[in-house]
């Protein structure tokens, strides 16, 4: 309890009770855990990139066999019971 209330003199009360609240939802309730939710609400994310959309020319040029789909062409009366 000591430590959590020394999280709540760092961070703030609301931000220990919003992490407590989350660990609620866990069942975890160790400081530990009120500790790493906090830290990770304060890291910062990287900025995200630009989409990278592929030209029509930059794809592969594979070449598939069509498939065979005569195997479901049999006739169904002989596979009824």
């Amino acid at each position: 309890m000591r430590r959590i209330v020394a999280l709540a003199e760092i961070h703030g009360e609301a931000a220990v009770a919003r992490a407590i609240v989350d660990g609620l939802a866990f069942q975890a309730f160790s400081a530990e855990y009120v500790t790493n939710m906090l830290e990770m609400r304060l890291r910062t994310l990287p900025e995200p990139g630009a989409l990278q959309l592929t030209r029509r020319s930059d794809l592969l040029e594979l070449e598939l066999p069509e498939p065979d789909l005569s195997l479901y062409d049999k006739d169904e009366d002989k596979e009824s019971p």
